[in-house]
């Protein structure tokens, strides 16, 4: 080992006032980033570059189209650009603006080269040949300037595309992402909100991060070389959490950049080396007769993870494939091709590798750095995917590099690494979860090379490369085992919802599960008539006085049966099959339904038509179908707030999904404007109006009235209060708003449990399909076997083909074993009104496309919520239950608490006790006032949300999670004493783990949620040895923080970061003396008393 240091100049004040340096020198400040910001405009010299960069976007930031819009850019030039050659000269001492006209004269060389391969591009063409000579004006001035700043006179990523092409809108702001604009574009880039801007400011905004790989290296070699473990071990710490960083900026490139719009300004990045469209290079004319080539515009050319693999010593296989590697490093600053090798010569003199391998804490630090780079390389290849192979046929990168096979060749290079490294650091926490991650991953990139190289008739690049990292350091799940938790999941949820069914006082009727098989016909719904001995024809049709009293008694029973509203097929059979109505007599069963809804003081609203005519006429099914029938709604008008109908609906989705703007347009009335006119009412914080993105649990509640008719101000664009809206309805839909970001997911579960949802509303935007969080919100919803309903966003601004890919990628997922939906999209009238009526299946998944902009499918929307059925089973006549997800300190009221009454009934005046407390007790409270969507009522019953105004309790003594009981009156008849509810600390629960990367033991803690408690729990025993993915158990759990107030019956969700798994509470409480495994028990038993006898033997 050398005993020298590293001793590279690597700068701490950057100097950015002195020009007479290179603009590029690696400093732990700015890390990879130029000295100082770039030069924005050209000296006058240079007018003519600028005037032609400033028209050549496709799209001026005025909005106008520019020069390469019409496809005359090359044309102008040609025209209006001198050779500056000589003027040039005049700023060589100047290296800052060199490297601006580097930058600039670079993006006209490639906008004049490829041009024509745009133009192309935009018709649906193949690429064809780009111009094959760079006129004079363009390649003299080019390579003066780039010999001068020290690049190759081509676009290369920092000097000229990404790195030197930024500008501040306000300066005392620095390096913020939303500071930064682009100097110059070549699509629409001059708009910051646009994906070629995304895609240049993400790089910088990585880059910005890169000071502490920097720092984190020169303290590791300089620790390495001293043999000062501390040193190194602080320097790995360094390097490590720069990178987290950096991979967490490079992750927001999915919403700044849409991979549906990078190719279409791709073309003008591609390199004039191993493409199609220049297959012997390019004529500088001028420079050479000689045609030249070289690689262009890449982010291969970034210097941070060219620096790790350097300082880590990470092997790269002798491929052709690393030979490109190495080709690739020659296209960055001088001064960082200098630094990266003074990295790769002192790593190798020092021996970083075999040092960090020398101490287990090194080895796992070394193995983390590993892993940081491996996510780095794995998310490039997801973007290679995304944004590439999935839109483009083309079958090399921008740099040249073959696209499918050059980025696996490095990834599958670290993970052998990784998996070396981990034999030195099997015993340090954390190691064997990094290595589990990675053996999956192995597996994944495997087959997603294996696919793309089929599709597109690639040889698989050096197979035995991707098998290399062997798994025979960790237990390797095959993927049938890896599918076990999904496919069990369906499976459980109908179990658990079985098991839920059981849940009743002692003494009380079995509950009775509200399941349907699934129809095979939408329009067959029977509505099933309860009087047998007289026909429903007849109760319409015949002029009796009896049969109008008979049917005001069918039509209250079903009323009855339906919490107040109720759907009533007239001119069909219980079967399906047509009455043969007449027009005459479909008059007067409509006359007679209208005299019967007086008597009830009901109203009716029709639905839709055949044979009738009229606005709701759907036409009959065939030709056959001759007789006047249709559905109608019928709705019992409200007598008081508590009658009126309460659904709850849990509004889910990915961020940006468009979750805010559908509520805003839905409960507002009006239109979206496109840019978040709509969700602005919704948002409770500061923050959520400037960025957009809920963060907290919105609730919104949207009304009809007993004619079904949406509840909204009659002056436009007025949004009405809660109040108003509860007082002109029969029926509420409550939406709860759960944020979309996976910052906030412990708050979406929160909510998804805590408010009782009786559907949950998946959105999905258009343009991103079900992505980040969509796909564990449905897992959710699916695991709590709530009814799902799906509407796809943002149709207006997607183009066709990717609509088609979410709605084939949202279709497959639906019918998958784990989800076991039936998708049905909703495209009419009928197809709303049939499906609305079968929703009582949770096989079912109805799909809307809609438009918040332009309104399209909004009123299919609107009259499915307005028809959809009761769901949910809650007895009245049980014991009271309150749970309170929500607490406030209302002026003049005192402590209100908010929540759903699980089970029986409350009223004003009550005396309740609530809790539990830290220490397990409750407090004996009155019920001052009840209020209901902001309406005061005397009383509230299962099933129903309100909001409960507390006598003499302050609000730091409640919290989320507890609940609110009746207080017993009578004695226990054993003690004698009245006693408190019980509370438990432990408890047994039926178990499915859906998703973990390696073994669960006892020990493991996790968060559970169950209904509004969310709390920290231990896993105090199992019945086996340890459960992975897939497996169903029986677990005990201990809470972490206090006891709370749980019942058989209950279900539990539980996640460490994402869900991990769900399960039902079959045993409250826990005795040690009766453990679940107990032959495990007497083995450990056995090995204890083996241990303190060899202790005693010691001492003795």
């Amino acid at each position: 080992m050398s005993s020298s240091t590293f001793d590279f100049p690597v700068m701490g004040d950057t100097r950015p006032d002195d020009h007479s340096l290179p603009a590029f020198m690696v400093s732990t400040s700015r890390g990879f980033l130029p000295r100082q910001n770039p030069v924005v405009e050209l000296p006058k010299e240079f007018a003519a570059v600028e005037s032609l960069l400033q028209r050549m976007p496709v799209k001026l930031l005025s909005g106008e189209p520019g020069l390469l819009a019409n496809f005359t850019f090359g044309d102008t030039l040609l025209k209006e650009l001198p050779d500056l050659s000589a003027e040039v000269e005049k700023y060589r001492d100047d290296l800052v603006v060199m490297n601006a006209l580097y930058r600039d004269y670079s993006f006209l060389a490639s906008a004049y080269l490829l041009e024509p391969c745009h133009e192309r591009y935009l018709r649906g063409e193949p690429y064809g040949l780009g111009r094959q000579s760079l006129p004079r004006s363009i390649a003299l001035p080019i390579v003066k300037v780039a010999e001068i700043a020290g690049f190759k006179p081509f676009m290369e990523y920092a000097g000229s595309y990404a790195l030197f092409n930024y500008r501040l809108v306000e300066p005392e702001k620095g390096l913020e992402y939303d500071n930064l604009r682009l100097v110059r574009a070549f699509e629409h880039g001059l708009d910051a909100t646009s994906s070629e801007a995304g895609f240049v400011l993400v790089h910088i905004a990585m880059v910005k991060e890169s000071g502490a790989l920097v720092k984190g290296a020169t303290d590791m070699l300089d620790g390495c070389t001293a043999n000062d473990r501390e040193q190194f071990d602080e320097g790995l710490r360094t390097l490590v959490g720069g990178l987290r960083k950096v991979n967490a900026v490079m992750n927001t490139m999915w919403n700044r950049s849409k991979p549906q719009s990078y190719t279409t300004f791709r073309t003008f990045i591609f390199g004039i080396t191993s493409q199609s469209m220049f297959p012997n290079g390019v004529i500088y004319e001028g420079v050479s007769e000689e045609p030249m080539s070289f690689r262009g515009e890449s982010g291969a050319n970034d210097s941070m993870i060219p620096m790790c693999d350097n300082l880590l010593q990470i092997q790269m296989p002798e491929t052709p494939l690393t030979d490109i590697l190495k080709d690739f490093r020659q296209y960055r600053p001088g001064n960082h091709r200098e630094f990266l090798e003074a990295v790769r010569d002192c790593a190798q003199q020092s021996g970083v590798r075999e040092f960090a391998k020398g101490d287990s804490v090194s080895a796992a630090l070394y193995l983390q750095a590993l892993d940081q780079v491996r996510d780095f390389r794995w998310r490039h290849w997801c973007f290679t995917r995304e944004y590439i192979l999935k839109h483009t046929s083309h079958p090399t990168a921008t740099g040249g590099s073959p696209i499918v096979t050059w980025l696996p060749n490095q990834l599958t290079a670290v993970l052998v690494q990784m998996a070396e490294t981990f034999e030195f650091c099997k015993s340090v926490k954390g190691s064997s979860d990094i290595m589990d991650a990675a053996n999956q991953q192995r597996e994944t990139l495997r087959k997603e090379v294996e696919k793309y190289c089929s599709e597109r008739g690639v040889a698989a690049p050096y197979p035995t490369l991707i098998h290399n990292m062997t798994s025979r350091h960790m237990a390797k799940q095959n993927p049938a085992e890896r599918r076990k938790g999904e496919s069990a999941l369906s499976e459980f949820a109908d179990y658990v919802q079985k098991q839920q069914a059981l849940r009743r006082p002692p003494g009380q009727a079995p509950a009775v599960l509200e399941d349907h098989d699934e129809l095979s016909i939408l329009d067959e719904l029977g509505l099933s008539d309860d009087n047998k001995s007289i026909r429903l024809k007849t109760l319409l049709i015949d002029p009796a006085e009896e049969n109008v009293a008979a049917l005001v008694e069918h039509i209250r029973e079903r009323l009855a049966e339906g919490h107040g509203e109720v759907l009533l097929d007239v001119g069909l059979e219980d079967s399906g099959d047509s009455m043969g109505f007449s027009k005459e007599n479909w008059d007067f069963a409509l006359d007679r339904i209208q005299a019967v809804c007086e008597q009830i003081k009901a109203d009716y609203k029709l639905l839709m038509t055949r044979n009738v005519g009229g606005d709701v006429e759907v036409g009959p099914r065939d030709a056959k179908d001759t007789g006047a029938s249709g559905k109608m709604i019928l709705r019992q008008r409200p007598e008081s707030v508590d009658d009126v109908i309460e659904t709850r609906i849990a509004v889910v989705g990915n961020v940006d999904a468009g979750k805010s703007t559908m509520l805003g347009v839905l409960v507002k009335g009006g239109l979206d404007d496109g840019r978040g006119k709509a969700r602005v009412n919704l948002f409770r914080h500061k923050h959520e109006i400037e960025s957009g993105r809920t963060s907290s649990v919105g609730m919104e509640i949207m009304g009809f009235d007993s004619k079904s008719e949406v509840v909204v101000s009659n002056v436009a664009g007025r949004k009405l209060t809660w109040e108003e809206i509860g007082r002109r309805s029969a029926k509420v839909i409550g939406f709860t708003d759960l944020a979309g970001h996976e910052r906030y997911l412990r708050t979406t579960v929160f909510g998804l449990l805590s408010s009782e949802p009786n559907y949950c509303l998946l959105m999905v935007a258009a343009n991103n399909g079900l992505v980040g969080m969509s796909k564990e919100h449905l897992g959710i919803a699916l695991a709590l076997n709530v009814p799902v309903m799906v509407v796809i966003t943002k149709i207006d601004i997607c183009p066709p083909q990717i609509l088609e890919q979410t709605i084939t990628q949202l279709t497959k997922i639906l019918k998958s074993p784990g989800a076991r939906k039936i998708p049905i999209f909703i495209k009419n009238r009928e197809e709303c009104i049939n499906t609305a009526t079968q929703f009582v299946s949770r096989r079912i998944c109805p799909i809307f496309q809609v438009s918040n902009v332009t309104g399209h499918n909004l009123d299919l929307v609107r009259m499915f919520l307005n028809i959809l059925p009761h769901h949910g089973n809650y007895d009245s006549s049980a014991p009271l239950e309150f749970h309170v997800n929500d607490t406030f300190s209302v002026p003049f009221v005192g402590t209100v608490v908010s929540g759903v009454v699980k089970s029986g009934v409350i009223h004003s005046g009550d005396t309740v006790l609530i809790g539990p407390d830290s220490l397990g007790q409750f407090q004996t409270t009155k019920v001052r006032s009840i209020e209901r969507k902001r309406i005061q009522v005397p009383g509230c019953s299962a099933g129903q949300s309100a909001s409960l105004a507390l006598r003499n309790v302050r609000r730091k003594d409640v919290r989320k999670g507890m609940v609110v009981l009746h207080k017993p009156d009578k004695p226990d008849p054993i003690s004698g004493i009245i006693s408190n509810p019980k509370v438990y600390r432990e408890f047994v629960a039926e178990v499915l783990i859906l998703s973990h990367a390696t073994t669960i033991k006892t020990k493991y803690q996790a968060m559970l949620h169950v209904g509004p408690v969310s709390q920290t729990c231990a896993i105090i025993d199992i019945d086996r040895q340890y459960i992975r993915t897939g497996d169903r158990a029986q677990v005990a759990f201990r809470f972490v923080q206090r006891p709370e107030y749980l019942t058989v019956g209950d279900r539990i969700l539980f996640r460490e970061g994402r869900t991990k798994g769900l399960g039902i509470v079959k045993q409250v409480g826990y005795d040690p003396k009766q453990p679940l495994n107990p032959e495990l028990q007497k083995e450990q038993d056995q090995m204890k008393g083996n241990s303190q006898d060899g202790k005693k033997a010691e001492t003795s």
